[in-house]
């Protein structure tokens, strides 16, 4: 629009050159003979390079033809030797269609919109856009639509009647005509189109990595004489951006979908790091093991089946797991994934989970297993990324690496051909194992990254959202939607434990959100009278904080605990809110500190039952209390690592027993007795004796239970 704006203005200008003409660019076409309309013969070209410029010429024309048909001859004072509605039509003939023969088809998806809006010129409101291309066309028409009302209206402020409106327009026509300078290729062959589209496309949109992965495997194909493999690739590339687009993905998505699943694909999860080629599509042209132009034809032909297979099948779960929706509801398991994957796209730093995500959903679908990792990944991002507020790179590499292995698990011998007999790192013979393994990650990297200990310590500080209590560099949850989100799961637990409530029910986080909950200060953040009792240090403390639901008045956030009770929590449909004191049980310090001791309670479990290390103890040193023991903790955690392969998350100091009937097993017990209880001689280290025949226990001695994510 703006080459064509520009080239109008050179063109119309008193000083202007009535023959100037703007370079527009290079155009690639490929020779398809010839096509026989109802009337005449056309030359057929495919479009290798140009076709959005080509397209957009054609949506402009389109919109031309629209106005030149609404100028009615009786509001024109003029008798032009052209009359609009034949101007008009010369604009379709050439442009359009004539004769019933259409002059540009685009790709079979996206076909019928270009139709819709060009052809048949119907409105943008009726012509639905499923994907990005079906909407950048809406788009492209909306834009000239506009332009050219502009310009229509700028013509009725300066009182010029519909001659000099028409005159434009037929200037506009002339402009697009004749003022348009391209350079054209015509090809005759497949191969050579391959080879042009390389190194010519030097217009339009910047290319997608998809679309240069795309370019690189037809021209593969082409090399070889494979047309069944290239038409493949165009339809396999043209689902792949089908389902990453038709719910509302942008370029964006593209670009971190292709990323993701490379990682999947391959495992190559620091392609960044010191390598010569760092984007995908030059990775694939030169290095070795993937389809290098020097590759045989079979072996060309198995990486690019396999690629193909695999982001296809790849995009297909990166819809459901954008959008939980799609996953049908009656299936065993599908509430209970889609809850969770709405958690974690509702949560920063989602894009960690999608490989294996993917992967998982991919080899499992809609299933236990599936329901395993979505189940771990909510309750990683929560714990680790959005209370601990870790970086967002933390255990990236364990989440890529292990969707690596799952998509590969069991298939060694397609590995090994796919990626021309380079020695891959496939670790595992059989899916379950992988499954395994990867659940004793995510455990593994929670008991690094946030235990129970630290997430416990966490929400219990007065002030959650910037945890300024504690000098140990905790500065508050990562945002206030963490904290909106175990609101949530509370109330959901309240209601699910059968607990009198007017609504049983309530709907995914994501929904309730756009419905509008909102998070209330119990006690006023800015209270309107100054008698706080202490109340002020506690403000932000997790059991000052409820959830409003959409129909509550969230308007009197300054009154008073009594005023407040009485004007919205006795109209509230809210569980939580049922279960705070009345005012004349009063709201201070102690009620608060109840309150959060009960929700940290629920979190531990909601966030918790992994796998944990037992310490049976017989004393402990004086005024020493679980969080004292955290450095003992961590010895046992490292004990436990190298014994049994993973960090539990959970370390627990009991004077009661446990025994083997509830799982637990002994991990290691005294050296000389084979005692398991034990006294605690310090809180700095690992310091302890067997309470049975006193003896120095060198090394921790404790029980241990898996949890049921680890399913062997």
């Amino acid at each position: 629009m703006e080459d064509i704006e520009y080239s109008f203005q050179e063109r119309s200008s008193g000083a202007g050159d009535s023959e100037f003409v703007h370079y527009f660019g290079t155009v690639v076409l490929q020779n398809k003979g010839v096509e026989k309309g109802q009337t005449e013969t056309f030359s057929s070209y495919n479009v290798i390079d140009g076709q959005q410029r080509i397209t957009t010429v054609s949506v402009l024309m389109g919109c031309l033809y629209e106005e030149l048909q609404n100028i009615a001859q009786r509001d024109m004072n003029e008798d032009h030797q052209v009359p609009p509605d034949r101007l008009a039509q010369d604009c379709r003939d050439d442009f359009i269609c004539k004769h019933g023969t259409i002059r540009l088809s685009l790709d079979s998806i996206n076909n019928e919109t270009f139709e819709n809006l060009v052809v048949h010129n119907d409105s943008t409101n009726t012509v639905p856009g499923e994907n990005i291309a079906q909407r950048r066309l809406i788009e492209a028409k909306e834009t000239i639509r506009k332009w050219l009302d502009e310009k229509k209206e700028g013509y009725r402020e300066d009182n010029l009647d519909a001659d000099e409106y028409y005159h434009f327009l037929k200037e506009l026509g002339r402009t697009i005509r004749n003022s348009l300078e391209v350079t054209t290729y015509v090809i005759e062959d497949e191969t050579e189109a391959g080879r042009l589209f390389e190194v010519v496309n030097d217009r339009g949109k910047d290319l997608t990595t998809l679309d240069r992965i795309k370019s690189y495997l037809v021209y593969c194909s082409s090399r070889h004489d494979d047309s069944d493999l290239s038409n493949k690739v165009y339809r396999k590339m043209g689902e792949v951006i089908r389902n990453i687009t038709e719910h509302g993905g942008s370029d964006e998505d593209l670009e971190v979908f292709v990323n993701n699943h490379w990682m999947v694909f391959t495992g190559e999860v620091n392609r960044f790091r010191g390598k010569e080629y760092n984007e995908i599509h030059r990775r694939i042209k030169y290095l070795e093991k993937h389809a290098q132009r020097n590759l045989s034809q079979d072996s060309m032909r198995a990486w690019i089946e396999a690629y193909l297979a695999s982001i296809t099948a790849c995009s297909e779960a990166y819809a459901k797991i954008e959008n939980p929706n799609l996953i049908r509801g009656d299936i065993e398991y599908a509430q209970s994934i889609k809850s969770s994957l709405d958690a974690i796209n509702q949560m920063p730093v989602s894009t960690n989970f999608y490989p294996i995500l993917m992967a998982s959903l991919c080899r499992f679908g809609i299933s236990e297993e599936f329901d395993l990792i979505t189940n771990l990944c909510e309750k990683f991002s929560f714990r680790v990324y959005n209370v601990a507020d870790r970086r967002a790179d933390a255990a990236g590499n364990p989440l890529r690496r292990n969707a690596y292995w799952i998509e590969w698990a069991g298939k060694n011998e397609q590995a090994s051909e796919v990626f021309s007999g380079e020695e891959t790192p496939i670790w595992y013979d059989n899916i379950d194992e992988a499954l395994s393994e990867a659940c004793k990650m995510f455990e593994t990297q929670m008991g690094k990254h946030c235990t129970d200990s630290y997430f416990r310590d966490c929400l219990t500080r007065d002030d959650i959202f910037d945890g300024a209590t504690e000098n140990d560099g905790w500065t508050g949850v990562r945002n206030r939607e963490a904290v909106r989100y175990l609101l949530y799961k509370y109330e959901k637990h309240l209601r699910k434990e059968g607990v009198h409530s007017t609504i049983t029910q309530i709907p995914s986080f994501s929904q309730w959100k756009q419905e509008g909950i909102t998070i209330e200060h119990i006690y006023p953040q800015t209270p309107e009278d100054d008698n706080d009792e202490g109340l002020d240090g506690v403000v932000h403390s997790l059991g000052n904080l409820i959830l409003l639901g959409p129909k509550d008045n969230s308007g009197a956030g300054n009154l008073s605990y009594h005023e407040k009770y009485e004007s919205i929590y006795t109209g509230s449909d809210m569980r939580m809110i049922e279960e705070l004191p009345t005012p004349d049980e009063g709201w201070g310090v102690e009620q608060i500190r109840e309150r959060r001791d009960k929700i940290v309670k629920f979190a531990l479990e909601e966030w918790g039952n992994l796998s944990s290390a037992y310490v049976h103890v017989s004393s402990v040193p004086d005024n020493m209390d679980q969080d004292d023991i955290a450095q003992v903790a961590h010895d046992i955690r490292l004990d436990c690592s190298t014994r049994k392969h993973f960090r539990v998350p959970s370390v627990r100091f009991s004077q009661h027993g446990v025994n083997g009937e509830d799982g637990w097993e002994i991990v290691n017990s005294c050296p000389n007795c084979d005692g398991t209880l034990v006294k605690l001689k310090s809180t700095n280290e690992w310091n302890a004796e067997c309470d049975g025949c006193g003896a120095r226990l060198p090394d921790p001695v404790f029980k241990f239970r898996k949890s049921d994510y680890i399913i062997t």
